[in-house]
């Protein structure tokens, strides 16, 4: 029995059908140098045009590829995360539309080992393939997705086996000075059109009064409207959050230099934040590292 795919096998074909594709998730981790992690499937996020899927189901067609009947679907949470939720719903798979991306989001099965197809949840390949770098991968080479990109294509829930290879990828993937941008709006409906309809910015999330946007791999912008309770202290204008290597030693420094803390510090797994008031009275955000 395989204890893992041939990757070497898989990549082969797609290369020799001229299949356009980024590799992601926890080979590209391998590629990285991520240690302790054994794959269990190939990753690859294709282009999505109509020609490069037409080669890629010729590619899958080579493979002889099975796919399994699904009990499941993807669906987001509050944060903007992916996260797969089993609810023993089967839904028999769609045949294989060139003109539908979503036909092809699939787990095959193949004589080599599991090919997971992901069009969407980890990055779309427009975006990815700009960043990604060109790496060995079982002896061949390939597009292999940017650390940064490999940690924002994790799906939640995290699993504890995943902890060493959070760490790691955060080690290498770079990061901007600027984590975070917020406006309090009277002109909500507006400015969230300016962005997602205008510049075009990724949406992560949208709920009432509230809008959290993608700033390229490492940041996020948010819109509250002026009714939002959480964010009252955003009086000063756009409220820009910097980031910090370690956020209490930062944030202890300010209560010594005698600067105003608006909020506590707040944590997730991947961040920790707060807010004060510059000398100036602008509202700034540190944000450091989180599950410290």
């Amino acid at each position: 029995m395989r204890d893992g795919p041939d990757l070497g096998a898989l990549l082969r074909i797609l290369e020799e059908h001229g299949v356009a594709f980024v590799v992601g998730g926890s080979v590209a981790a391998v590629a990285h140098g991520t240690p302790d992690v054994e794959p269990a499937d190939l990753d690859v996020i294709p282009a999505i045009d109509p020609d490069n899927l037409r080669r890629l189901a010729e590619a899958l067609a080579t493979l002889e590829v099975e796919v399994p009947v699904e009990t499941g679907e993807w669906r987001t949470d509050a944060a903007g995360d992916f996260t797969w939720v089993d609810d023993g719903a089967e839904r028999p798979p769609r045949p294989l539309d060139p003109d539908d991306p979503a036909t092809f989001d699939h787990s095959f099965t193949t004589p080599h080992g599991r090919l997971d197809v992901v069009p969407a949840i980890a990055g779309a390949y427009d975006e990815l393939r700009p960043r990604a770098s060109r790496m060995p991968v079982a002896g061949r080479e390939a597009w292999v997705a940017d650390p940064a990109d490999v940690l924002a294509g994790m799906t939640s829930p995290r699993r504890p086996k995943d902890g060493p290879r959070v760490r790691h990828l955060r080690s290498l993937a770079p990061r901007s000075g600027v984590g975070f941008v917020g406006f309090r709006t009277d002109r909500f409906d507006e400015m969230v059109a300016l962005f997602r309809d205008l510049i075009g910015l990724p949406v992560i999330r949208e709920a009432d009064g509230a809008a959290w946007f993608r700033l390229g791999t490492d940041a996020e912008l948010h819109v509250y409207a002026d009714a939002d309770p959480d964010h009252a202290f955003f009086t000063t204008g756009p409220v820009v959050g910097l980031r910090v290597p370690d956020l209490d030693a930062a944030r202890a420094r300010m209560v010594e230099g005698g600067l105003e803390l608006l909020t506590e510090v707040e944590r997730t797994e991947a961040a920790a934040w707060c807010h004060f008031r510059a000398p100036d009275g602008t509202v700034l955000e540190i944000i450091g590292p989180g599950g410290q």
